[in-house]
């Protein structure tokens, strides 16, 4: 794209940034768009400029404030603020601080990265005293909440869903945990109460529910804290890791379902079992007769919904 329209896509979406070419550069190759995220903005952008520069003049035209969640997918960025100079790579994260002064330097080299637009005051006030975040620090996939904030944000994004929490609030907890200070457990604790942690479970579990790799070892991982601490949050709220899994992938069955009978469409119940995550034919076969009272292929041919053993109908579910 010309360099002007990449420069005035970049204004229109994270405000008054302004960048460099390179040497004799006309057009960019790269892009930058706008998408959403649990209702926050997020640019996705890639280009081989020579730097983008935050100016004093920028700042003061501005009307909001922002901390701005770089995560870098490929390539690398020189970042310059505060004095403090880094280099951004593939897997790290960087809050950069909207109300600063300062330039991300590309050398005319490709790079793709995302930005996550948080409202700067809110970040800071939600942000524990006793750890603040970490502002114009690279935190980069070795820590596990920084790994799990870096592929949530990618696979969202790449996915194309927008909304794929319920609340906002779960990702900004996981982004103060990411960018707290202190990196012990009790710190993430403090942060993410249980009943945040469950409801995050929950969500992950409604978005990864194919996924031959979902467990609760992976889960863990993915939230930030221990398997042990899962088990305990699931068994507060009288659940399981199991049970959540097993009635989330029962669900997505009853919708498949539901599409073939809408549709006609000629599709096998083993493919229905294998497309809702279940492996074995014949453990689908029982959990969806114990949950619901009907074989998938009796369900198949009821005109409505059947109604499962605790009253519920499957399409509550959906």
């Amino acid at each position: 794209m010309l360099f002007e329209a990449w420069d005035d896509a970049m204004r229109s979406i994270c405000g008054h940034f302004y960048a460099v070419p390179d040497r004799d550069q006309r057009t960019v190759e790269g892009h930058f768009f706008a998408q959403r995220l649990c209702g926050l903005d997020v640019a996705n952008f890639a280009c081989d400029v020579r730097r983008v520069d935050r100016t004093r003049q920028g700042i003061r035209l501005d009307g909001h404030e922002h901390l701005y969640l770089l995560v870098q997918v490929s390539g690398s960025i020189k970042i310059e603020q505060k004095d403090k100079r880094v280099i951004l790579l593939p897997g790290d994260l960087y809050l950069f601080d909207s109300t600063q002064p300062g330039r991300l330097v590309f050398d005319g080299a490709q790079a793709h990265c995302l930005s996550l637009h948080l409202p700067r005051a809110a970040s800071l006030a939600e942000a524990d005293a006793a750890c603040p975040l970490r502002v114009g620090e690279i935190v980069n996939v070795t820590k596990p909440a920084a790994r799990r904030v870096h592929r949530y944000i990618r696979d969202a994004t790449h996915n194309g869903n927008s909304n794929p929490m319920a609340r906002p609030e779960h990702l900004l907890q996981l982004i103060q945990i990411a960018f707290a200070s202190d990196d012990s457990q009790s710190a993430v604790n403090k942060i993410l109460s249980q009943g945040s942690r469950f409801e995050l479970a929950v969500r992950e579990i409604e978005f990864f529910v194919t996924r031959q790799e979902l467990s609760l070892s992976w889960l863990a991982e993915r939230i930030g804290i221990s398997t042990r601490q899962l088990e305990r949050d699931f068994q507060a709220h009288q659940t399981s890791f199991v049970q959540l899994l097993r009635e989330q992938r029962l669900k997505l069955a009853c919708n498949l379902i539901e599409l073939v009978k809408r549709t006609d469409h000629q599709v096998s119940i083993t493919d229905i079992a294998f497309a809702s995550g279940f492996r074995d034919l014949s453990n689908f076969n029982r959990a969806f007769r114990t949950r619901f009272g009907v074989t998938p292929r009796e369900y198949l041919q009821f005109s409505r919904c059947p109604v499962s053993r605790d009253g519920f109908s499957a399409s509550a579910f959906s």
